[in-house]
C-alpha cells in the first residue's frame, strides 16, 4: 500500500521505522503511527482513524498437524512446542473463539519469542513450534501448504488496524493524503 501511494504521490517522501514498540508521537516527531491492536483499545488524546481488520490464525507445518486428532480441538495444542509473536511476558496464553460464542485458553511456553513477524515466519515454516500470526503474513504458505491452520473452526481475536496521529488541525498535507489514501485501501482490500 505504501508503495502504491509513493507511485500516486511522486513528491512525497517517506520515512518509516518498523517498530512493535509504543512511540510517543509528538516526542519523538513522528506524524503518523500505524498500529495493530486488539480491542478493547484504550482511550488516547490522539486522533485514531480505523483502517480495517487484522484477521489472525494460529498455524503450524503439516507435521504438527499430522499429531492433532481429526477433527483437532484447542486442547489437542497444549504441549506442542511454540513460538510466541511480542515481548516477553510471566505467562503466555492464546485465546481462540469457535461458534456460538465458545472460547478456549490454551496456556503455551515458547521456544521462541520475538516481534520480529518474519522470524518467527521462518520459525513455524522450520518446523521449531507453532504460533499465532496475522493471516496476511501467511497466507501464501496456507496456499501452498507450508503451513496448515491447526484447528479449523477455531480462530483469535482479530486486530483493528488503524492510524494514530496527534491533530486534524494542522495537518501536513501529504499526511492527510497518506491517511485518506490507506483508508481507501484497506476498505477495497483483502488484507483482513
Amino acid at each position: 500500500m505504501l508503495t502504491r501511494y509513493m507511485l500516486k504521490y511522486p513528491l512525497v517522501e517517506l520515512f518509516i521505522e518498523s517498530t512493535n514498540r509504543r512511540v510517543d508521537l509528538i516526542h519523538e516527531g513522528f506524524d503518523i503511527a500505524l498500529r495493530v491492536r486488539f480491542p478493547p483499545l484504550e482511550n488516547t488524546d490522539m486522533v485514531m482513524k480505523v483502517l480495517g481488520n487484522s484477521t489472525q490464525c494460529l498455524v503450524g507445518s503439516p507435521a504438527f498437524a499430522q499429531r492433532l486428532s481429526s477433527p483437532a480441538t484447542p486442547a489437542d495444542l497444549s504441549g506442542l512446542p511454540s513460538v510466541h509473536w511480542g515481548g516477553a511476558q510471566r505467562e503466555y496464553q492464546w485465546e481462540l473463539f469457535g461458534a456460538d460464542g465458545a472460547s478456549a485458553l490454551i496456556r503455551h511456553t515458547p521456544r521462541m519469542v520475538t516481534d520480529d513477524l518474519l522470524a518467527l515466519r521462518h520459525a513455524v515454516l522450520a518446523g521449531i513450534g507453532i504460533a499465532h500470526l496475522p493471516s496476511v503474513v501467511v497466507r501464501d504458505e496456507i496456499s501452498a501448504g507450508r503451513l496448515v491452520e491447526l484447528v479449523p473452526g477455531w480462530t483469535p481475536k482479530c486486530g483493528i488496524v488503524h492510524a494514530i496521529f496527534p491533530s486534524r488541525r494542522g495537518l501536513l498535507p501529504s499526511v492527510r493524503t497518506l491517511i485518506d489514501f490507506l483508508g481507501e485501501e484497506f476498505s477495497h482490500s483483502d488484507i483482513a
